[in-house]
């Protein structure tokens, strides 16, 4: 009955809602948040022309093959006019369920290889009831029978092994952290970039839920290796996974160099129209449609500039650090700033168990209550706490009898 209540969860997960909500924001201006929403304010709505997640290309086509059988099927892109010799290789772990990247991610598929990339799109549920246990195992069989593929027809772009990045969303963010820890055991390349974007493991976004009745297992993270660029993603107002499964990978990787790690909020802004909110399907794109700030100044800026670092040793401050390049997600009509993203340095120190997650915004936009923390209370006068004490003393001579040793009185 769990298993069954699990998968039902997850198949709430894997549908792709509407991008564009209805949507509103907090006040205040903190991090570059609006100060006074303004309806006729717009967010971006193209492109940025350059630099990390923007429309700069060096190749104008994608060609698809699909191989593979059952779980171990796959998707495989690679870029053409020009098609070059060789080209790194990026594996896109679906969420659970969307395992039709038409209908799912095939507008971020195309810009990664049209950036340059072969990417591998592995289909590792053959129904929903495929075992957790086979989801980084069947990823790894499809990888390898796509480099076969390749490699076996020196016409086609060949795969840079040596140049490999995993990225995955929800229950594929989860996978992504397992496939970074478990790659030498699953005969992958090492990985020297990885993205888990808003990870999973259960339905509901409890830190309780996540921790405890989570289906798909958890690596050992420590043994990400320490040359891979990591950046753990979740949006703010994830009403389905929340934060929990970001901040595990995260905190569980210590292998990884500091400097080459943080963890990402992508946070919800309602200064103008439509409302932006960072809802658990804001990572999927379509090829004509869905496209927005979060795509191009959130998830593919950050992982362009993730894969230029580890591949080309570019773009590290789009990336990695804190920087205002890294936080900045655009501009609306009005010249006003969104909402930045939110980033955590690799040096800090953070128990993923004591954090409980809550969403900013419902899926409708609205504000959700946050738990309001108690207020610390005042310590004890000195008077009442020797009288305390007094009663203390009290008590246990009653339990204990009497006793010849004095008590000192502070």
């Amino acid at each position: 009955m769990k298993k069954l209540l699990f998968v039902l969860g997850l198949c709430l997960m894997a549908a792709m809602a509407p991008r564009h909500l209805a949507q509103d924001a907090k006040p205040g201006n903190d991090d570059a948040r609006p100060v006074s929403p303004n309806p006729e304010a717009k967010p971006p709505a193209e492109q940025p022309k350059s630099g990390p997640g923007g429309a700069e290309y060096g190749h104008k086509k994608v060609e698809m093959v699909t191989g593979g059988k059952g779980a171990k099927k796959y998707w495989l892109y690679t870029p053409a006019e020009p098609a070059p010799k060789q080209a790194p290789v990026i594996m896109l772990v679906h969420g659970f369920g969307a395992t039709d990247p038409e209908r799912t991610y095939i507008g971020w598929i195309e810009h990664l290889v049209m950036r340059g990339n072969i990417v591998l799109f592995p289909i590792y549920q053959e129904t929903a009831l495929e075992p957790t246990d086979n989801y980084a195992p069947n990823c790894a069989e499809s990888f390898k029978l796509a480099m076969e593929h390749l490699e076996a027809d020196k016409s086609r772009v060949q795969p840079l092994k040596e140049k490999f990045a995993i990225v995955g969303h929800s229950a594929g963010g989860m996978t992504t952290g397992n496939l970074a820890a478990q790659w030498e055991e699953l005969g992958l390349p090492k990985p020297l970039a990885a993205m888990p974007v808003q990870p999973g493991r259960a339905f509901g976004y409890s830190t309780a839920n996540q921790r405890d009745n989570g289906m798909i297992n958890l690596a050992d993270f420590s043994k990400i290796p320490r040359e891979t660029h990591l950046l753990c993603v979740y949006g703010d107002s994830d009403q389905t996974v929340g934060s929990y499964c970001a901040m595990k990978i995260f905190a569980g990787a210590t292998g990884v160099s500091a400097e080459n790690k943080n963890l990402i909020e992508v946070r919800s802004c309602v200064h103008g129209s439509p409302k932006m909110i960072a809802t658990h399907q804001t990572p999927g794109a379509l090829r004509n449609a869905g496209q927005d700030a979060f795509d191009w100044f959130g998830y593919w800026k950050l992982f362009d500039a993730l894969t230029d670092t580890a591949f080309h040793g570019k773009h590290r401050d789009y990336a990695l650090g804190d920087t205002e390049k890294q936080r900045f997600m655009g501009r609306y009509s009005d010249g006003c700033a969104l909402c930045q993203m939110r980033v955590t340095l690799g040096t800090a120190k953070l128990d993923p168990d004591s954090v409980e997650y809550t969403p900013a915004f419902d899926r409708n936009g609205k504000p959700v209550a946050q738990p309001k923390a108690e207020a610390p209370k005042d310590p004890p006068k000195p008077a009442e706490r020797r009288q305390e004490r007094r009663e203390e003393r009290k008590d246990r001579r009653r339990e204990d009898g009497p006793s010849d040793e004095s008590e000192e009185e502070f």
